[in-house]
């Protein structure tokens, strides 16, 4: 990938996502040692969080993503908002909003689109957010990288049985009051899976769910159908009426980096850092430290644009990497955790491996 400008707006992020992408070199070494991810962000997390205290009272405020003037996408704390886009994170619908006009646009367009995979919390299995190229077909093409693409974090996967492929998507109606109406390619899908948990099936179908609401930018229901009529059951979920977004907070990683992205190479003496999150008194760590080391180049408080209510909240600020050699980096953000891991579930987590040229 060429070196990553970082963006200053939404459209340029939006754009970034589709654009900036091209083979990245060393990337499957770096993701066949993908469990150094996990081990050298234990190693500073514990004094990442009694530092944290003291960091926040002297950080300024942290100047929030540009949202291109449009409204919070996850300003409303019902959920029916729509999900989000490359940029502004905006928090209920994951950090996007079905308002976002970078998420508005015609779903056949071809520009980037969310796409929901599974990734391991405190809380036990919930969905990340990722942008990926879209295609001539942006809904049919983003589900079927739900249920069978490749992410690009190694940390995130997909629910579904292997090799799972929709047969059409379609939205008929305008915001949250339109249908998406999803197609299955046959009907092996119908039960769940001897080995697939219950749980795993749910989150299946949340991905689906997320990733079309994105495209569309509205909290739509989702129907899917077996030929010409509704099928009952998917997974073994019940799926007769069409279904709504479970709840943020029981479904979303309560932390997700939106950039920089899994193996982006960045230049410059900054890092700009944009995400979504609910933490306590919207308090998020960021650190980047040198891959399977313990050296901490920078690591900052940023505060979210908010924590209360069933939503993710957006994130910004930047990291000093003026004094970081060219290499290959871990960037990790955390929600707050006061009690130490003692109370609740602990700190939820996402990184992302980057090079720094």
């Amino acid at each position: 990938m060429s070196p990553h400008e970082q963006p200053d707006d939404l459209g340029r992020l939006l754009n970034d996502a589709v654009s900036d992408i091209e083979p990245r070199s060393g990337i499957q070494a770096i993701r066949s040692r993908t469990s150094a991810k996990e081990t050298a962000m234990t190693t500073t997390r514990n004094w990442i969080f009694g530092a944290f205290g003291a960091a926040v009272a002297t950080a300024a405020v942290i100047t929030g993503v540009v949202l291109a003037g449009n409204s919070n996408p996850f300003a409303d704390d019902d959920n029916t908002n729509p999900v989000d886009t490359p940029s502004a994170d905006v928090t209920d619908l994951p950090s996007e909003d079905p308002t976002d006009p970078a998420t508005s646009e015609s779903p056949t367009g071809g520009a980037a689109v969310p796409v929901y995979y599974v990734g391991e919390t405190p809380k036990g299995p919930m969905l990340y957010r990722e942008f990926h190229a879209g295609g001539a077909d942006r809904l049919l093409d983003a589900a079927n990288a739900a249920a069978s693409g490749t992410p690009d974090d190694p940390d995130y996967r997909s629910a579904w049985p292997e090799g799972t492929t929709f047969e059409s998507v379609s939205f008929d109606g305008v915001g949250k009051d339109g249908l998406i109406q999803v197609t299955l390619s046959d009907e092996s899908l119908h039960d769940r899976p001897s080995g697939m948990s219950e749980r795993e099936a749910q989150l299946a179908i949340e991905q689906v769910i997320y990733t079309l609401q994105g495209v569309v930018a509205a909290r739509a229901p989702v129907q899917f159908r077996l030929g010409d009529n509704p099928i009952d059951a998917v997974l073994g979920v019940p799926t007769s009426e069409p279904l709504a977004n479970g709840p943020v907070l029981d479904t979303l990683a309560h932390v997700n980096i939106t950039t920089p992205a899994e193996g982006d190479t960045v230049t410059g003496d900054t890092l700009e850092v944009t995400g979504v999150a609910n933490a306590n008194e919207a308090n998020v760590v960021v650190e980047l430290q040198r891959y399977e080391r313990t050296d901490v180049v920078d690591m900052q408080p940023f505060m979210a644009e908010g924590w209360m209510g069933n939503k993710l909240f957006p994130f910004s600020g930047t990291l000093d990497i003026s004094s970081a050699e060219p290499g290959t980096y871990i960037l990790t953000a955390s929600t707050d955790d006061p009690s130490g891991g003692e109370e609740g579930f602990g700190p939820h987590t996402d990184s992302k491996i980057i090079t720094i040229e």
